[in-house]
């Protein structure tokens, strides 16, 4: 039998999922839905505890129970809905402790770091966090502008890949460029004004992508310590891409060629 969560307990689940700077202060975030929670049950992050609706343990208590060791509370399905930030919930969430990183961990041989500049569509964040993880980045830099990494919706959107790549957000992302340039990495930045195509870039060795809003594209300063501007080339008549599609082809363009120099 799983207790009710205190009234303490539903306050901060209502703050986590609706306050940013809630977040931040108490370095809490939550995830919702089963495959996700499951990630972030077997990552290394810790967590405070689960929440479920009585109907989803009624169908998954097997799947609970070999997470014992986790304190588990349990509400009716209608109060769930009330907490949960989907239209149509699965029933279960998890109050995570975040994890902080410093730029060391994400600087291992030949790394593969993905910067986000002014990026606010928190969609797009989640995608590009997921599409790294796939590739195998060793990390994101996410700058000041950007959305928050920790809201449910770019949670959500990463499928659980948040658990698996590391991110340092609200960086000083001019002044972060800078010192890995200065660490040898070459900066490859997305420009639609670029004269060189992606493919043409050498996208192996210690490379920073850098992407920016599909409104505002990569501020000037960036622009201007970057080693290398790139652009996709688009015959259609569509006069930009989705930022997440766009840093999906660039990086595995990448993960093309270094796979090539592995083998070679």
């Amino acid at each position: 039998m799983f207790d009710l969560p205190s009234k303490r307990q539903i306050k901060l689940i209502k703050a986590l999922v609706q306050l940013k700077n809630y977040r931040k202060k108490h370095g809490l975030f939550i995830v919702e839905g089963l495959r996700a929670a499951e990630e972030a049950l077997n990552s290394d992050y810790s967590i405070e505890f689960l929440l479920v609706s009585d109907d989803f343990l009624h169908r998954h208590g097997e799947k609970i129970k070999k997470y014992g060791k986790i304190k588990t509370y349990m509400v009716p399905r209608k109060e769930y809905e009330g907490l949960s930030d989907t239209e149509t919930p699965q029933g279960i969430m998890a109050v995570v402790r975040m994890k902080s990183f410093e730029l060391e961990d994400l600087c291992e041989e030949n790394f593969l770091i993905v910067a986000l500049d002014g990026i606010k569509d928190p969609g797009n964040i989640g995608s590009i966090i997921r599409t790294a993880d796939a590739a195998g980045a060793n990390g994101i830099l996410a700058g000041k502008g950007c959305a928050d990494v920790y809201s449910p919706k770019v949670v959500r959107s990463t499928m659980g890949s948040i658990f698996h790549v590391p991110i340092i957000e609200r960086v000083d992302l001019l002044e972060v460029l800078k010192e890995l340039s200065q660490r040898g990495a070459r900066i490859v930045t997305t420009y639609l004004g670029a004269d060189k195509s992606y493919f043409d870039a050498n996208l192996t060795g210690p490379i920073v992508l850098v992407f920016g809003s599909e409104a505002e594209g990569v501020s000037p300063e960036i622009l201007e310590i970057s080693s290398e501007l790139v652009k996709i080339p688009m015959p259609g008549k569509a006069e930009s891409l989705n930022v997440a599609v766009a840093s999906g082809i660039v990086l595995f363009e990448a993960v093309r060629q270094r796979s090539v120099s592995f083998t070679l």
